[in-house]
């Protein structure tokens, strides 16, 4: 069950960023998208009330804060979960199949998968704005409104402006313990303002969007 070709919308993402920067003088702003596919049919009735959760893709160091912020989005609406650095703590190295034992034998009826496909830095084009070798100026229907040229700003050559953007794509996928289906799948954007935000915070905005789409497709 795979969320691949989507085409979630990351230029509007990044332009719905960049304006809140632009309308709140500075202020950070994170946008975010999540989509999702699931199967309805192989989710419980009672649904699933406690999660393991795997983070993939990140180096140590950035799992550990990433495991935290999911970890307590999922604990904000009420789901005991536990991530699998604390669950196969000082067990040394274990198979995948001793894995799947200790995860039915401590009771999860759902393991969560949250994987990084992408991160980093970007720029994207301010629409309807040039800088005019003093100020910054941005179109808005009939006001252009000057702005002073700081570091929320890169400028081209030709006057073109630009934001300097953070992104971050992940992919989820929920899986039943017992029949070890995958039952629910989502693919999450989320972009802000790289001189007003950071990783960690997009991260947040995508956690609490991945429990609010998990909520609302009654998986959890």
């Amino acid at each position: 069950m795979g969320c691949r070709g989507w085409g979630l919308n990351v230029g509007a993402l990044y332009r719905f960023a960049g304006l809140c920067v632009v309308l709140s003088l500075g202020a950070g702003c994170v946008a975010s998208e999540t989509r999702s596919v699931s199967n309805p049919s192989d989710i419980p009735a009672g649904k699933y009330r406690k999660v393991a959760l795997f983070i993939e893709n990140l180096d140590e160091s950035e799992r550990a804060l990433a495991e935290q912020i999911v970890i307590s989005a999922l604990q904000s609406v009420g789901i005991p979960a536990i991530s699998s650095s604390n669950l196969f703590r000082n067990r040394g190295p274990i198979n995948p199949n001793t894995q799947a034992s200790i995860i039915r034998k401590e009771g999860f009826d759902a393991v969560l998968y949250v994987t990084v496909l992408e991160k980093g830095a970007a720029e994207e084009r301010v629409p309807n704005a040039y800088y005019d070798g003093n100020m910054v100026n941005v179109s808005m229907g009939f006001v252009t409104v000057g702005h002073s040229l700081t570091d929320l700003y890169v400028v081209k050559s030709d006057g073109s402006v630009y934001h300097p953007m953070l992104a971050m794509k992940t992919r989820s996928e929920l899986q039943d313990v017992k029949s070890a289906k995958n039952v629910w799948a989502a693919e999450t954007v989320a972009t802000g303002h790289a001189r007003t935000t950071n990783m960690s915070a997009l991260f947040t905005q995508a956690s609490q969007q991945i429990t609010e789409k998990l909520r609302a497709d009654q998986a959890i």
